[in-house]
């Protein structure tokens, strides 16, 4: 594809409509805010009002914040940018194939740049549509319908977003070699295949038993086979990055991962609360989760800190930030690299899938750890920013290394 501008009011439309295509898509349309901001960028520049994409005007006109609002306090317009971002790479790449030409949002910019498809580009892969269960009688096939819904949600959230950690990590061949690739190199080189835990929250001693007359449509509606969309979402980031270099994966629930599945090789642990093998591993490092209706990260080396906690009797629609632990470290249980991304709710969960497995995010850890930080044990803590009801882009807050 060339970048290109539009210099007619003709080719002005066309823009408009890829706009407009874009925004009534399901990435964008279950939001006010990331529609908003790329109206205003987009429309701006095809009218000649570049001057108007700057971060605080961009934070009165959209977001409806004061003139003089402090834009490091309040970082709406670089979060809401991030997701924008992400959401456009969901987009093209579900649905390229039928665009004329392309709206990208750059790195470090808010102009966006236009490009336009080259007429003997190749159809990217189709993906599978979701279809809504029709409403039908009985509460059987209901259930069933819902089971089925359900399962093509997960598979498209996958989808998804292995698609976004594909996209970002071919972004930037730099920054992968010098971000992600010193990050992953250690949980790479250790062991093939690598286990992936997921966190679901099951307590085995409370689930009943299935026994040989538990019927099909019981065992697949179970609580069992219920994964979060969170999970769901670090596990394709996290799987879009390792697949990059031919990495297999073995994928277990927290409660079906015993001593020795762990033992000798290289895990990695998806969600903290609800995923035992979490709590139990990250338990003796400086940062550890504190579980209850007030959960915290807590610095072991400053117990007067009590910012990172999230607050899980207040109504869901205020929590308006989340905490996450990565860490990267050879434990002494398992005896062989572990990798954790987890939050204290489901967004910290979420951004921490993101964080691992985008470049950008991944190079902020050389700003807070010294040099030779991706030959030792590295824990860090990430702040991010719930927008309507979605996880921001994660804000590394805390570092240590050993």
């Amino acid at each position: 594809m060339s970048q290109w501008f539009p210099a007619s009011e003709e080719e002005r439309e066309l823009v408009r409509k890829e706009l407009d295509a874009i925004v009534s898509s399901y990435h964008f349309r279950g939001s006010k805010r990331y529609p908003a901001m790329l109206k205003y960028v987009v429309t701006a520049a095809i009218d000649g009002r570049t001057s108007e994409l700057k971060e605080r005007t961009l934070g009165v006109e959209v977001f409806g914040r004061d003139a003089d609002y402090d834009t490091s306090a309040d970082p709406v317009v670089r979060i809401s940018a991030g997701e924008v971002r992400k959401r456009i790479a969901q987009f093209y790449h579900e649905n390229g194939h039928g665009s004329k030409l392309e709206i990208e949002l750059p790195l470090g910019s808010y102009l966006p740049e236009f490009k336009l498809r080259e007429p003997d580009a190749p159809e990217e892969q189709a993906v599978i549509d979701i279809e809504k269960p029709a409403i039908v009688e009985g509460q059987q096939r209901k259930t069933f319908l819902w089971y089925r819904a359900t399962a093509l949600v997960f598979i498209s959230v996958l989808a998804a977003g292995a698609a976004f950690g594909v996209y970002a990590y071919r972004k930037a061949v730099s920054a992968r070699s010098t971000a992600i690739g010193r990050l992953w190199a250690p949980m790479i080189k250790f062991s093939d295949p690598v286990l992936v835990v997921l966190g679901t929250g099951h307590n085995a001693d409370q689930i009943a038993p299935e026994t040989t007359e538990t019927t099909f449509l019981a065992h697949i509606t179970s609580h069992e086979h219920h994964c979060s969309v969170a999970i769901a979402t670090a596990l394709a980031n996290i799987a879009g990055v390792l697949r990059q270099d031919g990495t297999t994966l073995e994928i277990k629930e927290d409660n079906e991962t015993s001593l020795t599945d762990v033992h000798s090789r290289t895990v990695i642990l998806i969600g903290a609360t609800n995923n035992v093998w979490t709590m139990r591993l990250v338990s003796p490092l400086r940062y550890r989760f504190l579980p209850g209706p007030i959960a915290q990260i807590q610095d072991t080396k400053n117990l007067q800190n009590t910012a990172w906690t999230v607050n899980f009797l207040q109504p869901y629609v205020s929590v308006s930030t989340d905490y996450a632990i990565v860490a990267r470290y050879r434990d002494p249980t398992t005896e062989g690299p572990v990798m954790v991304a987890a939050g204290l709710g489901p967004f910290g969960t979420e951004a921490a899938g993101a964080f691992v497995a985008t470049p950008q995010y991944v190079e902020q850890i050389a700003k807070q750890l010294p040099p030779g930080w991706e030959n030792k044990n590295i824990e860090l803590v990430l702040k991010t920013e719930v927008i309507d009801g979605k996880a921001g882009p994660p804000t590394l807050v805390a570092a240590t290394e050993w």
